[in-house]
């Protein structure tokens, strides 16, 4: 994409629910690309608000919309939680209704004219990456409807011990950069190491013992420093960006293969 067509996008309104019916309209003249972000509401340590899984995905959604040419779809705020049911502000659905909540979603996205359809998904719980794959693959082979699951944690794990120092985790320093980005009033005070757990191959106690959630030795609990923080966040975006493209591409040489 050359820089003037990047400049000819920024500032147009990316989020369905602020477009009137007919702006929405003209807008898909242009693009059958979508954003949906999605997460949960649950414990995030002491430092972190409750609605971490989601506020990152939308926040994401906004930054790449512009770059990529989607819209952004209305964000899906419930989802699978189990492992940290056990505190206050946890609210979970169940994976079935996850799973047919997710398929008329993108049933409904397809059918307004969208073709393709990014799901960032900011909880990665078992049941909720289950119940998510499973509408996607429906709705692929349905309704022909491609789709894409990105959890950001996963695409570069290396990169917070690459800035940091260590490693991240549930509520660790990764999601708390990725929370300053977004807005850094929204971390409150220190974490409070009591509520780290220590997760150990072929322990799983439920609910979890603590809402911080180490997987390896290397894990750090501490604030990052915001500089590094607003870092991290931008190369998390560029990767995440660029393998979308990569897939994007993909999808297009299929198409023309196919024809």
């Amino acid at each position: 994409m050359s820089g003037s067509d990047r400049g000819e996008r920024k500032g147009k309104e990316r989020r369905i629910w602020l477009l009137s019916w007919r702006e929405f309209k003209e807008a898909l003249e242009d693009t059958d690309l979508v954003i949906l972000p999605m997460g949960v509401n649950e414990a995030h340590g002491n430092h972190l608000p409750l609605g971490t899984d989601f506020l990152i995905p939308e926040w994401m959604a906004e930054q790449l919309a512009d770059d990529l040419n989607a819209l952004i779809a209305p964000p899906i705020r419930y989802g699978v939680v189990t492992g940290l049911s056990g505190y206050w502000g946890s609210l979970s659905i169940s994976e079935s209704t996850l799973e047919a909540l997710t398929y008329d979603v993108l049933s409904e996205l397809a059918e307004n004219g969208f073709e393709r359809v990014i799901i960032l998904n900011g909880h990665g719980g078992s049941g909720q990456v289950r119940a998510v794959s499973n509408a996607m693959g429906r709705a692929w082979r349905e309704l022909g409807l491609r789709s894409v699951m990105v959890m950001w944690w996963e695409v570069w794990p290396e990169l917070s011990s690459e800035i940091f120092g260590g490693a991240g985790g549930h509520a660790g320093v990764d999601e708390t950069a990725m929370i300053m980005a977004v807005d850094e009033g929204l971390v409150k005070g220190e974490m409070d190491e009591d509520e780290v757990y220590r997760l150990m191959e072929g322990i799983r106690p439920t609910p979890m013992p603590g809402s911080i959630l180490s997987y390896n030795d290397e894990f750090i609990a501490e604030i990052p420093d915001p500089e590094k923080a607003k870092e991290f966040a931008r190369r998390i975006l560029e990767r995440v960006r660029r393998e979308i493209e990569r897939i994007l591409e993909g999808w297009d040489r299929q198409d023309s293969l196919l024809r």
